[in-house]
């Protein structure tokens, strides 16, 4: 049976999911995903934060326009809040404060809420922070923690309840018709759309190859996590992350979810953690916190899309526009998804302009791309 669509999404992520969303409040969608349940792979692992000051400024500028999506949802689409405060320190070592300070002045203007603290007000806010091991903290009460199930959930039902079909658990190859539609094979079903949007997150390139498109250049990354036990479970306390990019620290049940930060890169595959990466996230945890580590509670691994220039891709790579990339949101992919999935929305609905800076062409154009 043949089934006509506006638009096939490949990729249950919350990439694929946001864009489903978003686009199903004015057109018909199918949403394809090939594992047996939606965020499986990165968006299911993720520390789920939502950091205003991440990475870069078009980073940050997606998060903070996702900003009221989270703070204030629509009543109808979710009664309980998406997001909790959590607050956040990073912590400096002494040969590291001339460069928080520029960090600061960078990140201020859009930022406000960023302010240094000492040595003991990092203690305070996180009591078995080791007072020798850092010169201060840079605090940031905005920092939200996201509860990426209700989200996924929430997006999908509104999907629903806007007449689009969810297809879960069905491995398909997309095709070109004689008459330029894509098709796709769900079971029983053939999905048929004139545009097929790219979501598959650490796959995106094996999408692009296996329906004839140019790959980008897409490095999918290893992510490691951890959580510990700790007496009376979680803590009330903010996230703890070091300036140097190696260790962070959030309450999870029923303790603490210790990670190095590491970004390894792996082919795209179900991310395990590494057994030497674990050992380096409790080595790093310990020598900064007063706490010995017995064990560990329970571990995973998730991966990471990143591009070159640490931005996503978003738009259309071919010249025929009938191939629709969103991938490469690397670490920002949950507190971004509003924002680029309204997007996404908008530029195929109503033809709106996106910012060449997520072009997906900008890397055929290598005086572009930035570190």
């Amino acid at each position: 049976m043949k089934s006509s669509y506006d638009f096939a999404i490949l990729g249950g992520g919350i990439a694929g999911v946001s864009a489903a969303y978003f686009l199903s409040k004015t057109a018909k969608v199918a949403l394809i995903e090939r594992e047996p349940s939606w965020g499986f792979h990165a968006s299911g692992r993720s520390a789920a934060v939502f950091i205003e000051a991440y990475d870069n400024f078009i980073l940050s500028d997606l998060t903070l326009d996702s900003k009221d999506f989270f703070i204030n949802p629509d009543p109808e689409f979710s009664e309980s809040p998406i997001v909790q405060p959590l607050g956040g320190v990073t912590v400096f070592r002494p040969d590291e404060l001339e460069q928080a300070q520029s960090y600061l002045t960078h990140w201020q203007t859009r930022c406000p809420s960023l302010r240094l603290i000492d040595q003991s007000d990092a203690v305070s806010l996180i009591p078995i922070l080791k007072a020798e091991a850092i010169a201060g903290a840079i605090y940031d009460p905005n920092l939200l923690s996201i509860d990426t199930h209700q989200l996924l959930q929430c997006m999908l039902r509104g999907v629903r309840k806007h007449g689009g079909q969810l297809f879960c658990g069905i491995d398909s190859e997309p095709r070109i018709t004689l008459h330029n539609i894509w098709e796709i094979d769900v079971g029983k079903v053939s999905v048929r759309a004139p545009v097929l949007i790219n979501a598959a997150g650490a796959w995106a390139n094996e999408v692009a190859l296996m329906t004839g498109q140019q790959p980008l250049p897409l490095t999918p990354a290893r992510r490691t996590a951890a959580v510990i036990k700790v007496p009376g479970g979680a803590p009330d306390w903010p996230m703890l992350k070091t300036f140097n990019q190696q260790l962070y620290v959030k309450p999870e049940q029923p303790g603490l979810l210790v990670s190095p930060q590491d970004e390894t890169p792996s082919a795209a595959a179900d991310a395990y953690p590494d057994e030497l990466d674990l050992a380096v996230a409790i080595e790093r945890f310990e020598k900064l916190c007063e706490f010995s580590v017995s064990r560990i509670h329970r571990s995973w691994a998730g991966l990471r899309t990143l591009t070159p220039d640490r931005r996503p891709v978003l738009g259309f790579a071919n010249t025929e526009e009938k191939f629709f990339w969103i991938a490469g949101q690397g670490g920002a992919g949950i507190q971004t998804a509003p924002a680029l999935g309204r997007i996404a929305a908008d530029a195929l609905i109503h033809g709106a302009a996106i910012s060449s800076q997520l072009d997906p062409c900008r890397f055929a154009r290598a005086d572009d791309v930035s570190a």
